[in-house]
């Protein structure tokens, strides 16, 4: 029996979506695989490891994977309950113009996915499981969000192994329970060095703050518990780990420049003559 429901949302000679519900018990790293079209992997709840050329790199909400055509990689699953993401995989002609330098540097295959970008990556799921986005549309929105993942800013700096596997320490951590309000000392504690280090390496390693981090975890789980349907919002917020309904607000507006009640209408009810504005145009307030 297969342990993942997979489903082409979209296919087009340009782009094809495919969205991916893995059910995958926790447990180490499975067989090599390969053999596929360049694509980049947005992660709508869960997270997996990504096993290539000798680098582990976690996948999860907050980070979008590339893989380029030709590699050989492994998957893991360090956490239970499984993992669901999207696939995006450009026709090889235009690889180029889409990942540039990625491809060519063979750098990073991580990437920080910002709030905005979440929103507009599970808009665009949404659309499309309901058949509402037209081709053009989901083109557009598609090559847009791509675009932007991997062209908005600088590649997080090189650190050290030892550094990094830190760092991925860390971030395992607090994927695991976004919602934990424990401290940095507690945090380091559970990863083995000193707060300071820690804030420092998971800084390099992924370009952006340990609490920034844990933040688009609790959005992007937010996100994904309405588009399922979520209707208690001071519930949703007291689950996430905001102190309170105001604050799970606040920071709602402030990342996504909207609040979770108007992310849950569109995400819900959205028809296809609004989602250009909605996937191209979201705002990027956490950048």
């Amino acid at each position: 029996m297969s342990l993942a429901d997979v489903t082409v949302l979209f296919d087009s000679p340009l782009l094809r979506i495919t969205g991916i519900d893995c059910r995958h018990p926790r447990g180490g790293c499975g067989c090599e695989r390969g053999d596929e079209r360049t694509h980049l992997a947005l992660l709508r709840r869960g997270g997996f490891g990504y096993h290539l050329r000798g680098a582990t790199y976690l996948g999860d909400p907050a980070t979008a994977l590339l893989y380029r055509a030709g590699d050989s990689y492994r998957i893991s699953h360090p956490f239970e309950g499984g993992d669901a993401c999207t696939c995006l995989e450009v026709a090889p002609e235009h690889e180029e113009e889409l990942f540039g330098r990625y491809l060519r540097e063979r750098a990073d295959a991580a990437r920080t996915v910002t709030s905005a970008e979440q929103y507009r990556h599970l808009a665009l799921h949404a659309a499309l499981a309901r058949g509402e986005a037209d081709r053009l549309t989901a083109e557009e929105s598609a090559a847009a969000l791509c675009h932007d993942l991997m062209h908005r800013d600088a590649p997080p700096q090189p650190c050290s192994t030892a550094a990094r596997r830190l760092a991925r320490r860390a971030q395992e951590i607090l994927l695991s329970d976004p919602a934990d309000a424990g401290g940095l000392a507690s945090l380091a504690a559970r990863v083995g060095c000193s707060p300071f280090h820690l804030t420092r390496v998971f800084r390099r390693a992924f370009g952006l703050r340990l609490s920034e981090y844990r933040t688009r975890l609790r959005l992007a789980r937010a996100l994904d518990c309405l588009a399922r349907g979520a209707d208690d919002l001071a519930a949703l917020a007291c689950e996430l780990g905001f102190s309170h309904h105001s604050h799970f607000g606040a920071a709602f507006r402030r990342h996504l420049g909207l609040t979770p009640a108007a992310a849950r209408a569109r995400l819900r009810t959205d028809g296809a003559a609004r989602m250009s504005s909605i996937l191209i145009a979201a705002p990027s307030r956490d950048r």
